[in-house]
């Protein structure tokens, strides 16, 4: 056996690579299951919320009761303005938020947006809008919930 030759040592090379390897992979593995915990949570997260929404828009059930079509007092005495009453009633298992109410007619369309007009589950709730109605002009009421959920029915102004 020689002595005092290069490589007198059989095996420390291979010892050290597989070390380096051994901690790269446990680097590597590390990184990609912290990868896939963030993405599986951020999916699960938008998932319960799609599914949640989906299932309280089905619970909803908004049903236009009544459509009056009146005049109220302005802030100039004596002279009345036109509007609308719609009595909306919730029959569904969860409360709701209305939106926006459009009125369409064949020559326009007219929209209110509400920040929060909410109506509790089995309840009913009335809206008066000031709205400029034409006499014996079809008017299309259509109804808009925070959720989505849109109603509608068709009324003809006195």
């Amino acid at each position: 056996m020689r002595r005092g030759q290069k490589g007198s040592r059989p095996g420390v090379a291979t010892i050290v690579t597989t070390a380096i390897m051994l901690t790269t992979v446990a680097i590597m593995g590390s990184g990609v299951v912290v990868w896939g915990h963030s993405n599986i949570f951020q999916s699960e997260g938008t998932i319960a919320t799609s599914f949640s929404n989906n299932v309280n828009q089905i619970n909803e059930n908004p049903i236009i009761e009544k459509i009056w079509f009146c005049k109220i007092q302005s802030n100039c005495p004596g002279k009345p303005v036109p509007a609308v009453n719609i009595t909306l009633n919730n029959q569904g298992n969860i409360g709701l938020n209305v939106t926006q109410i459009q009125f369409i007619t064949s020559t326009k369309t007219i929209q209110f947006h509400y920040g929060n007009q909410t109506i509790l589950s089995q309840r009913t709730g009335s809206i008066l809008i000031p709205f400029a109605y034409s006499s014996n002009v079809l008017t299309t009421i259509q109804v808009t919930t925070a959720r989505g959920t849109t109603i509608s029915t068709q009324a003809l102004p006195p």
